[in-house]
This record gives C-alpha cells, structure tokens and sequence, in this order.
C-alpha cells in the first residue's frame, strides 16, 4: 500500500513537472498567450504560483546563481534609469518577474532538459496533425481550419490564424503575415523560426541525455524532432541543425568499426551541400539580406543584418549598460518607435540590457552546461556558440525560456547529468 501511495504520488509530480515545462515554454512563443496585455497578467499569476509552489516544496527561494544574475540585472537597470532620467517600472517589473519566472520553473522541474525533450517531442506529433490541415488546405482545397475559426476568435492572437495548439500563420488577417508560404510548420509558436529554435535546444538536450532514453526510443525522438525541423524551412534551424548534432556525438567511444559510419555521414553531407546554395529560404535569402544591408537597399533596416547595423549605433553610444526595454529608451535613437521587422536577437538584448547584460547571459548559461554535462569544456563552449548564432535568428532571450537555461545544472531538482538511468 505504501509502495502504491510513493508512486501515485511520484507520477502526480512528473504531470505538474511536465505541465510546468508546458507553461513556461507557451509563455515563450506562444502568441495567444504573449499578446500584450493577456502576457502581463499572466505573468503575475504564473510567477505567484511558482513562488507558492517553491515555498510549499521547501525549495531554495533564491539560489546564490539567481541572486547574482539578479542583482546584476538590477543594477544595469538602476544605471539605466538614472542615465536616461527614465523609470518603466512596468517594463523593469516585467522583466525581473521572467527571470524569476525562469528560475523557478528550472528548479521545481525534477531534470528539466529532459522533460523539456519529451514535451517538445509530443509538440512535434500535436503540430504534424494540424500542419497535415494546412497540407489538405493546399493541395486538394478541402477546407477544415475554418471550423478552427472559433478557437481563434477566443487566442486573438496579433497575428496569424492562431488555435492555442497551433498557429497557422499562412491564413493571418494582416497582409505581411497573411501571405506566408502555408507549407510552413510553426506548430504554435510564433513563426517557424521559433519553432525551429527551441526544437534544437531540445535536439541538443536530447544528445545530452541520451543515455537516459532506450535506444529506440531515443531514435524515434530524434528522428521526429528533425521530421518537425525539415516541415519548419526555417533558414537558422537548418543551418544550425549540423552544430546541434554533435552533442550526439561521443568522440571518445569512437572506434574504428565507426569509420564507414562517419565516412558515410560525411559524403551525405557533401552530397546535400548544393541543396545549401539552391534552396530559395537558405544560401539566397542569407546572401540577398547581406547584400541588402550592406547596400542600404530598400527595407534594409527590417532584416537581421539591417537590425544588427541599426542596433550598432546604440551600442555604440551606451556600450556596457545599453537602454532598457521601454520603447522610449530602447528606440530612442528613431524617436522612441519600435522598429518594424525580423530583428536580431543579439544585438537586440544587447542594446536592451549592455554589454554587461549580454557577457552575464552567456557565462551563466556556459557555466549551467558546463555543470550539466560534467565538466565538459567543450560541450558547453559549443553550446554557448549555439545560443550566439541562434540569437542571430531569433530573438529567444527576450523570453523566460532561453532565460532558464542560466539556472540549470545548480544545486536543484534539475541537477547534473547522471548517465545509466533509463526512462521507460
């Protein structure tokens, strides 16, 4: 009877763990749920919950790693707020409350990544269904996303034809976004950039912990989430998509029986080179918004090259502490209106938050992989590379997701790798 209690009770923790991860990914790119207003209360509520929750499970309120990327958070702020005679605390308040909201979740979570892998997974099976909507839409013009119609009525979101569980942003009521090529795959997220990036943290995530899954299991999941990746044609999740395989690789358990393999891999990958260069959304799109930026052509300034060259001119000025988030500070430089277009997710955390702001994200998160993967150098260096071109695509560090990954593998319930247990 004992035995039957301690497992109910265990498998009661592992749905409101998975739940966890749920919300704080849907507070990360889901846009029925980011939707300025809706994201404001329901960050409140999520972060009240969360402290609950922390103060009900005994566990550590603010960790030695949290308090010090929050004091030093706060004090880029406090600079900011007396170099430009300027308080948001609205803004302030909001963005304190997603990193608590990203410690919290990371340490209530028992082994975070991998549950991160498994929701991410069962995301990629709820998206193929409803992408297979859209591939009906097209092809044979049977129609069955205006029954959604109801759904999205009731996600409101600014953008896309939204049902909560899936975005299909082809069949958006604003012309720009209204004319996307419907055979993209953005599951729920924003667009398929989105869902590209955070299905490669789970890719790596899972080279990370694929002693923890059986061998079946743990193919069928890469296999799926690479499926999911292809459907995305997102230009930064197939040109990251190589860097993130490598953490599948063990070069130390090389041996020679595994020459063919990597000789085969290596001529696969040579053989789809050219695919790089043809492809309309990889070679031709990177080169057309260089040479666009670079050239000051028209709309130059909306691409991720252009940001990158408008955002220099503000780091330029206020370098190590940058402007903050309110538009009136952080776009001060064009009159304190935001800057339509893709963005860049580099230099647009670095104008946010400095130079200071930009080096504390990405020690910290090195310093969480470094513990995570057991002291392995160069593992975490790779993956702090990741985070850097992935910013390039996307701008992921504005959301309590990425926020988290400075949290893990501290003294929590999302500890270290521990290599030989098995996940049924």
């Amino acid at each position: 009877m004992t035995k039957l209690i301690l497992k109910t009770r265990q498998r009661k923790s592992a749905w409101l763990d998975y739940f966890i991860v749920t919300i704080l990914i849907f507070m990360s790119g889901n846009p029925a749920l980011t939707i300025e207003g809706r994201n404001e209360v329901l960050t409140v509520i999520i972060s009240f919950c969360f402290l609950i929750m922390l103060y009900m499970r005994k566990e550590t309120i603010a960790t030695p790693r949290f308090i010090a990327v929050a004091l030093i958070f706060s004090c880029v702020v406090v600079v900011q707020g007396f170099t430009f005679s300027f308080w948001p605390y609205r803004t302030i308040f909001g963005f304190l409350l997603r990193l608590f909201m990203a410690y919290a979740a990371v340490t209530l979570v028992k082994e975070f990544p991998r549950k991160y892998i498994i929701v991410m997974f069962y995301t990629c099976i709820i998206s193929f269904f409803f992408y297979f909507f859209g591939i009906l839409r097209e092809t044979t013009g049977i129609d069955l996303i205006s029954f959604l119609a109801p759904i999205d009525k009731l996600a409101n979101p600014e953008r896309g034809f939204h049902i909560f569980v899936h975005n299909y942003l082809a069949y958006g009521r604003i012309p720009p976004f209204s004319n996307q090529n419907p055979f993209r795959n953005s599951s729920y997220f924003w667009e398929p950039g989105a869902f590209a990036g955070y299905l490669l943290l789970a890719i790596i995530f899972l080279g990370m912990y694929k002693d923890k899954f059986e061998k079946r299991q743990y193919k069928n999941m890469l296999s799926i989430m690479i499926i999911a990746l292809l459907t995305t044609m997102s230009t930064g999740g197939y040109v990251l998509l190589p860097l993130c395989l490598l953490f599948h690789v063990k070069l130390s358990q090389l041996t020679v029986k595994h020459v063919p393999i990597v000789v085969a891999v290596g001529l696969i990958m040579a053989m789809l080179l050219p695919v790089f260069f043809y492809m309309e959304f990889l070679w031709p799109k990177i080169k057309n918004e260089y040479v666009t930026a670079v050239n000051y052509g028209r709309g130059w300034e909306y691409s991720r090259f252009g940001s990158i060259l408008v955002d220099v001119e503000y780091i330029k000025r206020h370098p190590f502490f940058g402007y903050g988030g309110h538009e009136k500070t952080r776009f001060m430089l064009h009159g304190g209106q935001s800057l339509e277009g893709m963005g860049n997710g580099l230099s647009d955390f670095t104008v946010r938050h400095g130079l200071i702001g930009m080096a504390t994200a990405l020690i910290f998160i090195g310093a969480s992989i470094y513990r995570l993967t057991n002291y392995d150098l160069g593992k975490a260096i790779l993956f702090v590379s990741f985070i850097v071109l992935a910013l390039n695509f996307e701008i992921f560090l504005n959301y309590p997701l990425f926020i988290s990954l400075m949290f893990l593998g501290g003294m929590s319930r999302a500890g270290p790798v521990i290599s030989g247990a098995k996940v049924q």
